[in-house]
């Protein structure tokens, strides 16, 4: 979706950008002394010119202007020959004609000086801002934007100060400075507002909530989307709501509500059919195809971006055509149709050929490169990347020559070429290290393998440590669905090899911390949706959130040099290369800024940017944390196998399960579908849960890992964060896992020594509150009826225990309970957002206090606050879960849960359920567990509730007791008198 007055830079656009530009009162000077001896008629023909302007009728505005300019030339009227040429440059703009759009505001400007027509000077300026930035010429935009915002000042134009203003944030989104951009349109609706101009405030609200969605702060770009749409509606601005419908598409994509961004969109796209807006209905086609290809959902994608086809091929739109028919070619490639994919690619060249498009037509020489090497079409690979190599050196830019050399080094690694792979690295080495971090990290990373194919043990190390510490320094930009689902499984591999190159080197420690490394990032990398919890908080997340923001920035100013770099050396000219060299600069300073406050944040709070995980610990300080009878299993799930750490107090060893993936991923189903019933098939079960534990914990067993252990701390990975270790049986004993070890979970090895220190001062009792008090909140009985039993049942197994019920069980209750040294037991839903885990929440009671009283405790909110309880029992709904069980297991966001947010938050044991047990079975477990907590640990109390629920004849299933696990600190609470 573009930004009102903004171009396709920022993302996909539902409405045309020339039609959602935002022009100065049309940019035409309404009226002025000097004309008044003008005849009538010229006036009148800028009046009706004016409308059809305005009406988007610009052929018929272009008629009625060409003779009255004529006109006015011929009776020697300026002022109307200047009205003339400012609206036919508007006219041309609109339509994409820039030179011509340039040619007419400069001629136009130079009347207004000649005849000192300050007051209209400004929306000459504007205008040939607004040509300037659509042609990427960014310094040459903020300069007319500047000059314009000047010269309205000047003659105290408040409407012209608006939109100078506004359009100046329009070149900072682009430039990446954000703060700058919210300044101009805040001044913009602020103006706006004053002089009662609702169409106006509403442009400026609709940008201002695109940007928060491009930081990352959908929720806040939801509130002024929604009061945009609002205003668009009462001034009767069809083309702003249309344009606000898309946007607010894009919002709720990023919110992790796909419901409600295709909802909006198909409003808009039912607007545009009614409208007749044949180019609006294209591409709210081509979103709608984009999200459903995000969600997995190809062949409906393919449904949706055919029937836009159709429609870019009746409106001669090319360029559209051929885009579309690639990203139709790159599904074909997920779905294993390489034939077709051959073919609409091909398709696609052909029209970007025929259009003369070369950056277009170099794309689509890749992807067939590469498509004719997944088929095995070795020779035609060759000479595809040979065109491809031929028209980069034609276009003569970096970012050209760095796209050709990545593809061919992709295709020599299909082939099993590695020295072939290093060969052209190699060669491209200086234009990769110019680059971005997106382009370092592959680079790296295919160097890394190649070393490896090679036995170049040492190498192969080395460059696997660069291509991961780029890899976790990019942010967002991932375009399409596919090309996110690649990046994140691609990001997963880059550890991978790393740490299995490390085990060839004997280095088990190191690949262990890398293997510990890749979790958990998931909320760091949504952290700017935490903005104003975490500013208001003043917490460790700050630094970090502002660091994420640099993060956002270097990839913009890549994204510029790219623009800029585009153009051959030959054709630069003094200004272009200057601002090249000055992007290079400000990259290398985003940069160094980013790498000063990471360091800063590790060194003032170790314990919040570890959980957070930004930053990494030794083997050694884990192996320091373990107390007597530990051991703790960190797994890392491969493509082809399971790599199982097993950490105890005086080694680090590595034991394997030869597993697939998918077959993992298959098997681990098939339990949670088996336990989603109190009936299970208990012989299905039996043999399912047999064999995961073959595969996953008897290669541990046979190597002795688990000998003289009574506590087990598991930290899983990917599929294995949606497995109940509890109910995996031991064939040969007819155990469950639970019943011979105690156990407790992680999101990362990390966490465990930084909770485990300065354990006494976090315990202090505030205001003379007790550790030993427990609040229990149920705030949807009705919807709920067995958690009003669980309530009770926890109070009276727990003596002075306070209970919250209905509308008691506000928010706001919640979070004072969880700032207080008490425990904290919730039983409710708990809903996890699949796409932003920051706003993965608990459904309480809404109680009068506002935004924060909302009903909807989310992570954002929580990561803000400072929770003192040492424990935090959830017993809702999948709220141990995180987003990749919704997600078919998406790679590198599997521990994104809410018991995450509570442990950086400060609590040190969080309870929560896998699924969840709308029965009387919840409230039995509860009330065993607290009876159990007086004496031992909070890990020891889960494993006495569980197997007590398991010989309990009514509650035997595993269905009432595996789904509960415990994250965190796992020992004995010190009770405070």
């Amino acid at each position: 979706m573009a930004l009102l007055g903004c171009t396709a830079a920022m993302v996909a656009c539902a409405a045309p950008n020339d039609q959602a530009r935002e022009q100065p009162t049309d940019g035409t000077p309404r009226s002025h002394a000097a004309g008044a001896d003008a005849p009538a008629a010229a006036p009148s023909a800028i009046e009706l010119a004016r409308q059809h302007y305005r009406q988007g009728e610009l052929d018929e505005a272009r008629a009625v202007l060409l003779p009255a300019l004529m006109q006015a030339r011929a009776e020697h009227d300026s002022v109307v020959e200047a009205q003339a040429l400012t609206l036919l440059g508007l006219a041309a703009y609109r339509q994409g004609e820039y030179e011509e759009a340039h040619r007419h505001q400069q001629a136009a400007l130079s009347i207004k000086h000649a005849l000192n027509l300050e007051k209209e000077l400004w929306s000459s300026y504007n205008a040939l801002g607004l040509v300037a930035w659509n042609q990427g010429q960014l310094p040459d935009a903020m300069r007319h934007f500047e000059e314009a915002a000047r010269t309205a000042r000047a003659v105290e134009d408040r409407v012209g100060r608006a939109i100078a203003a506004n359009n100046i944030g329009l070149v900072h989104t682009d430039l990446g400075n954000y703060r700058a951009a919210r300044a101009g349109f805040k001044e913009m609706r602020a103006i706006s507002r004053s002089l009662g101009e609702s169409r106006r405030e509403g442009i400026a609200l609709n940008n201002l909530g695109m940007l928060d969605v491009w930081i990352g702060n959908p929720e806040r770009a939801v509130a002024s989307l929604l009061e945009a749409r609002r205003l668009f509606q009462a001034a009767g601005y069809v083309i702003g709501e249309l344009n606000n419908l898309g946007q607010l598409g894009t919002a709720y994509a990023a919110l992790g509500e796909p419901s409600k961004a295709i909802a909006v969109l198909d409003s808009a796209l039912q607007q545009a059919r009614e409208q007749g807006l044949r180019q609006e209905e294209a591409s709210n086609l081509e979103a709608l195809a984009e999200i459903y290809r995000d969600a997995g959902d190809l062949r409906r994608s393919l449904r949706l971006y055919a029937d836009a086809q159709e429609i870019n091929e009746e409106l001669g739109l090319q360029l559209e055509r051929g885009a579309d028919l690639r990203s139709v070619a790159e599904i074909h490639v997920a779905l294993g149709n390489i034939q077709l994919a051959r073919q609409r690619a091909q398709q696609a060249l052909t029209i970007h050929r025929a259009a003369g498009a070369r950056w277009e037509e170099l794309a689509d020489l890749t992807l067939l490169a590469e498509v004719a090497q997944e088929s095995g079409d070795s020779g035609r690979s060759r000479e595809l990347v040979g065109e491809a190599r031929h028209l980069a050196r034609a276009l003569d830019a970096r970012v050209a020559r760095v796209a050709v050399a990545l593809a061919e080094a992709r295709i020599a690694e299909r082939a099993h070429a590695p020295e072939r792979v290093l060969r052209v690295l190699d060669a491209a080495r200086q234009d990769l290290a110019r680059g971005g971090y997106g382009t370092e990290w592959e680079a790296e990373a295919l160097r890394a393998r190649a070393y490896a194919d090679l036995g170049l043990g040492d190498s192969a190390v080395a460059a696997g440590r660069r291509a991961v510490a780029a890899v976790e320094r990019i942010r967002g930009g991932f375009g399409s669905g596919l090309l996110r689902t690649t990046y994140l499984t691609e990001r997963t591999r880059v550890y991978v090899d790393l740490v299995l190159a490390l085990l060839r080197q004997g280095k088990a420690d190191e690949a262990f911390e890398v293997a510990d490394a890749m979790r958990g990032r998931a909320l760091l990398e949504h952290l700017t949706a935490a903005h104003g919890e975490i500013v208001a908080a003043h917490s460790t997340a700050a630094s970090l959130m502002q660091g994420e923001e640099t993060l956002r920035r270097v990839g913009v100013l890549v994204d510029q040099l790219d623009q800029l770099e585009a153009t051959p050396p030959p054709d630069r000219d003094s200004v272009l290369v200057e601002n090249i060299a000055r992007l290079h600069r400000e990259l290398a300073e985003a940069r160094s800024e980013y790498e000063a406050l990471l360091v800063h944040a590790a060194e003032r709070d170790p314990r919040g940017t570890t959980l957070l995980g930004a930053r990494r610990v030794r083997a050694t300080d884990v192996q320091r944390a373990l107390l007597p009878g530990e051991v703790l299993l960190e797994y890392l799930v491969t493509p082809d196998r399971v790599l199982i750490f097993v950490v105890r107090s005086d080694a680090v060893e590595v034991v394997e399960s030869a597993l697939t993936e998918q077959n993992l991923a298959i098997r681990v189903r098939i339990l949670r579908d088996l336990l989603r019933t109190p009936h299970p098939d208990s012989s299905a079960l039996g043999h399912v849960g047999q064999g995961l534990h073959q595969v996953l914990l008897q290669p541990v067993l046979d190597a002795g890992g688990l000998s003289d252990a009574r506590h087990v701390i598991i930290v899983p990975h990917s599929v294995l964060s949606y497995l109940p270790y509890a109910v995996l049986r031991d064939g040969a004993t007819d155990r469950h896992f639970v019943e011979d070890y105690v156990l407790s979970y992680l999101p990362s090895s990390a966490a465990l020594p930084l909770l485990r220190e300065d354990r006494r001062s976090s315990l202090r009792p505030l205001a003379g509150r007790s550790l030993r008090s427990l609040q229990v909140f149920a705030p949807l009985p009705e919807a709920l009826p067995s958690t009003r039993e669980e309530a009770t049942r926890v109070q009276r197994s727990f003596p002075g225990a306070l209970k919250h019920l209905a509308e008691q069980a506000t928010e706001v209750r919640v979070r004072k309970a969880l700032a207080e040294p008490g425990l904290v037991h919730v039983a409710t839903h708990g809903v996890m957002n699949a796409r932003n885990p920051m706003f993965s929440r608990i459904e309480l009671a809404a109680g009068s206090s506002g935004r924060s009283d909302d009903g909807r405790l989310e992570v954002h909110e929580i990561l803000g606050r400072t929770v003192r309880s040492p424990l935090v029992f959830l017993s809702g709904c999948e709220t141990g879960v995180g987003v990749a069980w919704s997600t078919e297991f998406a790679r590198g966001e599997d521990y994104t849960t809410l018991a995450q947010a509570l442990l950086y938050a400060g609590t040190r044991n969080v309870v929560a359920t896998l699924w969840r047990i709308d029965d009387a079975g919840a409230a039995e477990l509860a009330e065993r567990f607290y009876a159990a907590l007086g004496e031992d640990s909070p890990a020891e109390a889960l494993a006495q509730a569980q197997r007590d629920m398991l010989v309990h004849g009514r509650y035997s299933s595993p269905y009432y007791w595996a789904a509960y696990q415990l994250s965190g600190d796992g020992r004995r609470l010190e009770w405070a008198n």
